[in-house]
C-alpha cells in the first residue's frame, strides 16, 4: 500500500504543475468587426473577419469586479429573486385578468340534488366553472358534464 501511495505522489504533482502552466495559455484574444450588412461579430480568430476592419476587445478584470466582498451574498440574491418573481406575478395578474369564475365546490354541506347536478354540468360545459385549485376543466370533466346533463336536466 505504501508503495502505491508513493508512486501516486509524483503523478499528482505533475498533474498540478500541468494545470498551473495551462491556465495562462487558456486566455484567448477576442476580436470584433462589423460586416457589410452592419452586423457586429465577435470571434477568437482574426481570419473570421475577412477584409473587414478588426479591433481587439480588451477584457478588463479589476479587483473591484472580482472582489466577492462587494457582491451581494446568496441570501440577498435569493431575496431579490423572490421579490422580482412576486412583482412579475403581480404584473401578469394585472395584465391577464381572466373572466370571473366561480370555483367548483368539491365538498358541500348541502346534499346534491338533480337540479344542482344539472346546474353544475351546464356551468362546466359553459366554461363558467373551474376546479377548486384553479385548474381548468379538461375533456374528462366535459364528458362527465355531458352525461350528467342528459341524466339530471329535465
Amino acid at each position: 500500500m505504501k508503495r502505491m501511495i508513493s508512486s501516486l505522489r509524483p503523478a499528482c504533482l505533475l498533474a498540478c504543475l500541468a494545470l498551473v502552466l495551462a491556465a495562462p495559455a487558456s486566455h484567448a484574444d477576442i476580436y470584433k468587426w462589423v460586416d457589410a450588412d452592419g452586423k457586429t461579430h465577435y470571434s477568437e480568430r482574426k481570419e473570421d473577419a475577412g477584409k473587414s476592419k478588426v479591433e481587439e476587445v480588451k477584457i478588463k478584470s479589476s479587483p473591484e469586479t472580482t472582489n466577492t466582498a462587494t457582491r451581494p451574498g446568496w441570501q440577498e440574491q435569493e431575496a431579490e429573486f423572490r421579490q422580482r418573481q412576486i412583482q412579475r406575478q403581480q404584473e401578469e395578474a394585472k395584465a391577464n385578468k381572466p373572466a370571473p369564475v366561480k370555483p367548483r365546490q368539491l365538498y358541500s354541506e348541502k346534499p346534491e340534488t338533480d337540479a344542482s347536478r344539472c346546474e353544475m354540468a351546464k356551468d362546466i360545459l359553459g366554461g363558467k366553472l373551474v376546479h377548486g385549485n384553479g385548474a381548468k376543466t379538461d375533456a374528462n370533466d366535459r364528458m362527465i358534464a355531458e352525461r350528467d346533463k342528459s341524466r339530471f336536466c329535465h
